[in-house]
């Protein structure tokens, strides 16, 4: 077979395996490079792999429990999901939910995701990473106010949030207005996603320079 009609085949192959790994697992958070190398060999082969893993969903990695010594005091007071990843606008959410509603708050739950690939086990660094954040990101909340929570998730960032905020009946769900990671042509913007889909209202922390 000439070499033409071998790149008629080879090119709608390894576009199909690209497409599903794109669609279907990058989008859902699974972001290991080597999903791409993948779909490129197996081609349309990788799509019952690919739509297994799709179907997984979010998953709890690791979840710790900071309680206030002498109990959080009289009546229900509102719990708020912080979703952080790393980035200033996430710096600044941490901030924001730090000056207007950890004053107020029973219980503050500060959580970050990860890569759906983390949830196998094989990604320690990773986790690591997580929890370094957390940690950073758990002193600049006010002491003792408030039972402070820290998870780390995984699976695709805006479900996975939205999945935590429904289990946990938060009361307000505050994010950066926008995140890390591949552009939202490709991934979508998790702001959007959770300011369209969320059940509780949600805050939009602005980014430090402004721009919206």
């Amino acid at each position: 077979m000439s070499s033409p009609y071998w790149a008629l085949l080879l090119v709608p192959w390894v576009a199909i395996g690209l497409g599903a790994v794109v669609v279907l697992l990058y989008r859902r958070g699974h972001r290991e490079g080597s999903w791409l190398l993948l779909g490129g060999v197996l081609g349309p082969l990788v799509l019952p792999i690919a739509v297994e893993r799709a179907a997984r969903g979010s998953r709890r990695l690791d979840r710790r429990v900071e309680p206030v010594v002498g109990g959080a005091g009289p009546g229900r007071r509102p719990a708020v999901l912080i979703g952080v990843d790393g980035s200033p606008e996430s710096e600044e959410a941490v901030r924001a939910a730090a000056r207007l509603v950890a004053p107020a708050a029973g219980r503050l739950v500060l959580a970050t995701v990860v890569s759906a690939d983390a949830a196998d086990g094989a990604h320690d660094d990773e986790r690591a990473h997580a929890r370094d954040l957390l940690s950073r990101y758990r002193r600049r909340l006010p002491q003792g106010r408030a039972v402070v929570e820290t998870q780390i998730l995984a699976g695709q960032p805006a479900a996975a949030l939205l999945e935590l905020a429904e289990t946990e009946g938060v009361d307000l769900l505050v994010v950066g207005r926008r995140g890390r990671g591949l552009s939202r042509t490709v991934l979508g913007s998790a702001a959007s996603t959770l300011t369209a889909r969320a059940r509780c209202p949600v805050l939009l922390a602005a980014p430090p320079d402004g721009r919206a």
